[in-house]
């Protein structure tokens, strides 16, 4: 993938996870990579920015920083994100809008800031959002609202940009083995999928990804290099489902119906399991962002 060569890359949420193996698998095709993280003490990288993308002041910071490293920028992965597990009735203001923030309100306005940039590069987008955008189910509320919002905002972005050839697109997540989703499987009594055939969570596991398992973050990581390169120049406004066939079934209400009836599912997780999850995370290295009422 030759079209990525000294191209200037900006990641956010590259500390752990999918961002972090985004990284990683990029730099074999030796982009100059610009990574973003609120621990940046964790990156390995050509540069490295320090913000916090709830905060508005540091969004313009981190474009300006990628340009005054490099003098150009070619592509933007907004990849950062603050999970919330909490249904309707239980979301207090300040999740819902850290939530917000994070997901859908620093995309935005990090795309404003390099499209100024990515014009005079052709440069490309590449959202990460997730099949809760396009699936109800429930705890998961503000979430899958911020996602459903990236999607959107993905398809105006690539209309308003297709006049200046740059490029606009997302990937539509499934399960994947990151610390944040293995976590809050475990939380739930959903898994992580058993291959103990006596175990409803296997049969639950196949009826909802009819591919079996979960998506590895190298999975999405090669998507995402996909998009950003010079491969994928017919492609823009689109989301693409890297889920395992996901979205192929009727997912929550049918597949996982068997494991909720077991017993071992507990049914909508609230700010209490948010709680649980942070710290669980935060003991095994993970950085899922915390609200200020310490959900």
């Amino acid at each position: 993938m030759t079209s990525l060569l000294n191209k200037v890359v900006l990641v956010t949420g590259a500390s752990t996870g999918i961002g972090a193996h985004t990284a990683k698998f990029m730099a074999k095709y030796k982009p100059k990579l610009v990574l973003v993280a609120r621990s940046p003490n964790k990156l390995q990288a050509v540069v490295t920015i320090k913000a916090d993308l709830a905060k508005h002041e540091d969004l313009g910071r981190v474009v300006s920083g990628a340009v005054s490293a490099f003098g150009q920028l070619d592509v933007l992965v907004n990849n950062a994100a603050a999970g919330l597990i909490s249904d309707v009735e239980h979301t207090s203001p300040d999740s819902f809008d850290r939530c917000m923030a994070v997901n859908i309100r620093a995309p935005f306005f990090l795309s404003q800031a390099a499209m100024t940039h990515l014009k005079k590069t052709e440069g490309s987008i590449v959202n990460i959002s997730s099949v809760a955008a396009q699936v109800a189910d429930s705890g998961i509320a503000a979430y899958s609202i911020s996602k459903a919002a990236l999607e959107h905002f993905t398809r105006i972005m690539a209309f308003e940009l297709a006049p200046s050839n740059v490029r606009v697109n997302a990937l539509t997540v499934g399960f994947t083995t990151t610390d944040t989703q293995l976590e809050f499987a475990r939380l739930v009594g959903l898994g992580p999928p058993t291959p103990d055939v006596t175990d409803p969570r296997k049969e639950a596991t196949r009826k909802g990804q009819p591919l079996g398992g979960v998506c590895s973050m190298e999975d999405i990581a090669k998507v995402v290099t996909f998009l950003a390169s010079d491969l994928a120049s017919a492609i823009t406004g689109t989301c693409i489902p890297v889920d395992r066939g996901c979205l192929l079934t009727a997912f929550h209400q049918e597949a996982f119906g068997d494991v909720r009836n077991t017993g071992d599912y507990n049914p909508v997780p609230t700010e209490v399991k948010m709680k649980e999850l942070a710290e669980a995370l935060a003991k095994s290295g993970g950085d899922m962002p915390k609200a200020k009422d310490g959900n």
